[in-house]
């Protein structure tokens, strides 16, 4: 299996974030693909099955933050994703 580049992960993860996602969880695990697409697609069209998952946190309930390689990655605030406990 590739390894998905590390902008790829990251530009995974923001779309996740934008797209109005809301938990009540600090933390949030996601499959990414090589395409750069989520396991699971609305519309039906992704049928790739290798990926990896990954995990991005937040501590104040706004700003989500992901560990790739030891270094932690900003990937900004989204106040609207966290609801709370």
């Amino acid at each position: 299996m590739k390894k998905i580049p590390i902008e790829t992960i990251l530009s995974t993860a923001k779309v996740i974030l934008d797209e109005s996602i809301e938990t009540n969880r600090k933390r949030i695990t996601f499959p990414v693909t090589i395409q750069g697409h989520p396991y699971y697609s609305p519309d039906g069209e992704n049928k790739e099955i290798q990926g990896e998952m990954w995990t991005m946190d937040t501590v104040d309930g706004k700003q989500w933050l992901i560990k790739i390689e030891e270094q932690v990655n900003n990937l900004g605030i989204y106040p609207k994703v966290y609801t709370g406990d």
